[in-house]
Order: structure tokens, then sequence, then C-alpha cells
């Protein structure tokens, strides 16, 4: 017969066990896979996936989408619009704090979106509708705009939006170790790895995982290293419904605001024939492309994908049946795809077969951004993700001035809609300027669309609270993400196997 002395000591024993189990769960790293380091920690000159994904783990902004894409307050408690739609008040939420503990006024929120302006900005294109920013006081913001721009609050909840520490930002080597106020802190970065740690603090609710890691690594070894056990998510590449992988894992499925493009550069001959442009749009089999590689995706009607204002634009294109030019032409494909070297063989085959002289190469993801970015490509393969779920944010790529204008593209016509569709506050009249500045891009020919893709996200089945976002996996919120109780015993092989590996 049990005597209450041993229940009592079964019951201690049992408590012991549970936090024995509890610590150890605490402090098991999070592994996500990335494709590629951030190219930047500065939320001003971010127009990568990688950089977008780190940032908005570390950093926060006066706004935040949901998973539904609703606007919500991060910093900001309250905000409101004037009756003409120029003048927007933020009132910035009590005892909010960096990282580093100091408190967040909305001279910070000044400071930060002020360099967004900045001629080193990257993304002046999303700001440049800004007048005036103002801190009334230390926890009233004014934003004046010089014109009404409905989309401007998905600008403010996108992810280059973040408010820094005014007083650190002039430190020559600040994002060598950023401060934000985001869910988790920055705590160091070697060759191929971030590591950041959870943020107490956080304006809202503490994060349940401790801490987390960012591993730079090529699709093929982060489904290796997902199948040991040695990764958390694969939310950063694009897997196809059949990928082996969810066989040890969970499958989460999604659509995603994006649209695979081969860009083309108008300054670069051949591309800057306009009917050579055409005749190679029209001679890309982009359907076969999409069953071959990515089947469950949708096709491509346009530029523009499903969900958003001209995304059923239709443009017929009549060409001339001449033979494809002498002159080489050279498109880049990401080395860290998967199956890069299957799509490069595919788009040889299928287009020397047609007379096109074309060669793909296989380039590392900060080769071809810089390339992108310098306008040295004739063309390339990129998935063109969503920052705010408004078609003006993927037209932008195509207005004369903007500084992302891959595709070189000069149009009066392009740049006078595209002014006008931001000025008018009548939803029907934007959609109806948004739909003939999309007849001519897909005239202009810059892009071809191959296909809109649906996520297909592998996580651990030790994983539970990861939910997708439309807007891709940048915008997944990682407080509300954990393990299971059940995967408590292997934390401790997990964080042995990562000492091994450094």
């Amino acid at each position: 017969m049990k005597t209450w002395g041993n229940i009592f000591l079964a019951i201690i024993i049992g408590l012991l066990i549970q936090a024995s189990l509890y610590a150890q769960n605490e402090a098991r790293p999070y592994i996500k896979g990335l494709y590629s380091l951030p190219l930047s920690l500065d939320p001003i000159k971010m127009n990568d996936t990688a950089s977008l994904v780190v940032g908005n783990l570390i950093y926060d902004g006066l706004l935040k989408f949901s998973p539904s894409l609703q606007i919500e307050g991060a910093l900001a408690e309250s905000w409101s619009t004037s009756q003409d739609g120029l003048t927007l008040t933020f009132k910035l939420k009590p005892k909010i704090i960096f990282h580093d503990g100091t408190p967040i006024t909305a001279a910070d929120a000044k400071a930060s979106l002020l360099r967004a302006l900045s001629a080193e900005s990257k993304v002046r294109k999303f700001y440049d509708c800004i007048s005036d920013i103002s801190a009334r006081d230390d926890k009233t913001l004014v934003i004046t705009l010089s014109h009404p721009f409905p989309p401007f609050l998905s600008v403010l909840a996108g992810a280059t939006a973040k408010i820094l520490p005014q007083s650190k930002l002039s430190g020559p080597k600040f994002f060598d170790h950023p401060i934000g106020s985001g869910a988790f802190r920055f705590v160091q970065q070697d060759k191929s790895e971030i590591h950041l740690q959870r943020f107490d603090s956080n304006y809202e609710a503490k994060p349940q995982i401790e801490k987390m890691i960012l591993k730079a690594t090529t699709e093929e070894k982060a489904i290796k290293l997902a199948q040991t056990g040695a990764m958390d998510d694969l939310a950063s590449w694009p897997l196809t419904a059949d990928n082996a992988i969810f066989a040890s894992g969970k499958k989460i499925s999604a659509p995603v605001a994006a649209t695979w493009i081969i860009g083309l550069n108008t300054t670069k001959a051949p591309f800057d024939n306009l009917e050579v442009r055409q005749r190679f749009k029209l001679a890309v089999p982009t359907e076969t492309f999409r069953t071959t590689f990515n089947p469950d995706a949708l096709s491509a009607t346009g530029y523009v994908p499903y969900g958003l204002p001209g995304s059923q634009v239709k443009t017929q294109i009549t060409v001339k049946n001449a033979p494809p030019p002498k002159a080489k032409i050279t498109i880049a494909i990401p080395t860290e795809l998967a199956r890069a070297s299957e799509m490069k063989l595919f788009f040889e085959n299928a287009l020397q077969a047609k007379g096109w002289n074309v060669e793909f190469t296989l380039t590392p993801w900060d080769q071809l951004m810089d390339g992108y970015a310098k306008h040295t490509l004739q063309g390339f393969l990129v998935s063109m993700n969503m920052d705010y779920p408004d078609a003006d944010f993927l037209l932008k790529n195509f207005e004369s001035t903007s500084p992302d204008n891959f595709s070189g593209l000069k149009n009066k016509k392009l740049d006078e809609l595209l002014q006008n569709s931001r000025a008018s506050r009548d939803r029907k009249k934007r959609e109806q300027l948004y739909e003939e500045a999309l007849h001519l891009v897909e005239e202009s020919a810059v892009t071809v669309n191959l296909f809109y893709p649906r996520a297909n996200y592998w996580v651990s089945n030790c994983v539970s609270g990861f939910i997708p976002n439309i807007l891709s996996d940048v915008y997944i919120d990682y407080t509300k993400v954990n393990f299971n109780s059940d995967c408590a015993m292997k934390s401790a092989v997990t964080a042995k196997r990562m000492e091994k590996r450094k």
C-alpha cells in the first residue's frame, strides 16, 4: 500500500521531470531554412525575400498584416485619416521599447520613415507620396501626403516600414548588430547562419520560441537536413505538393500573391527590340514549364496574380513570323533552386529547337540580385512577391523613374496611368487605370509570366502554430509558432547535433 510520503515523492519527481523537459524545450533552437543570407539588414535597402524575412523578425513597424491581410496595429495603438485622405495621425502604444531597453518615441518613427525617402533608399518609390512627417509629441506621429494614396496604410504594414532607434542609427556599424523592437533580437551572424533570441518585452506577446536560427543553404541541402530532423521549416522554398519531404513532416498549403516570371531587360540587345521581346515571350512554353515543375500552381494569365485588380487582363500579342535573332541571349536562374539544372535544360531545349540562340545560366542568388539591381542581366528567372496587397506594388516596377525598374522600360502613358491611379480615391476608377496600365505592360513584353505559385510549406511534425500568409513566408507570425510538448525529449538531441555542426 502506497504511503503519503511515497505519493508526495512521486509527485515531486514528476514535477522535476516536467520542469527538466520544459527547460530542454525552451532551449531548443527553431531552425528555419533560407535560400540565402540577407543582402541587407537595413529595411530601406531590402529588395530580396531573405532580407525581408529577417527584417520582419527583428524589426517592427507602426502597422502589420494579419494572416488574412487585415491591417492591425503593431507599435501604433490607433490611427486615423483625415477626410481628404492627406493626413494620417498615429498614436503609439505605451511602454514600447527597443531590444536595448530604449523607449520608442514618435521621433524614432519620424527618423526611420524619413530614411525611406532618402537618396540611399531602395524603397523610396513606396514612400514618395509623403510630403511631411512630424512628431507632435513622444507618442503622436503625423504623416502628411502630397496626394491621397489609399494603399499607403498597406505600405506602412509592409516589411520595409520599420522603426529603428534614432539615437543609434548614426553609428557606422549599426546594421552589423541591428537593434529593433521585433519578436526576436539579433544575436550574431556567421558565414551561413543568423542567430536570434526571443525578445521577452515584445509589445504584443512573448514569442513561444526561445531561440531561432536562420540557416542559409540550397533547397537540396535543406531538404536533407529536414529529413534528419535538423530543420524545422522549409517555408522559403516553393515546394511541389508531391515532394518526398512531406512524408516526414507536415504539408501546409496556401495561395501566394506572387508571379514567377522571366524578366527581360529592354536596355540590352536583342531585347531592346519590342518585336524580339514579343516573339521571345510567345516562344517560351510557359504552360509546359508549369505542369513539369509546379503542377499545383495556377496558370499565369498576366503579370498580376489572381485576387488583385487587373489579374484578369488578357492582351493578345500578334507578331510577324520571322526567324529569331542570331544574337546570343543569356538568362540567369537562381542556383539555389533544387531543380535549377533541370529548368536550365528545359528552357534551352525548348527554345533552341525554335531557333533561339539562348543559354540559361545557374547564378548564385546574391549575384543574380546584384545584376537585377544594376540592370546588367539580359534576363532572369525570379518570383515577384508582394510587400503589400495592391497591384500598384507590382506596377511600380515599370515606372520610368523607379530605381527598381528592372526592365528599363520607358513609357510616358504608363507613367501617367500609375500617377493618376495613386491620386484617385475611387476604387473602381483605380481598378480601371490599373487594367489599362497592365495592358501596356503585356504589350511591352517585359515579362514572361510562368505561373502563380501555390505554396506548399513543409514544417516539422514537432511544430505547431504555423499559419501561412498570402503575402509569402515573409509575413508568417512566428510569435505563434511553438514546439509540441511531445517533442521535448528530442530537444537535447537536436541541440547536441547543432553543436557538432558548429
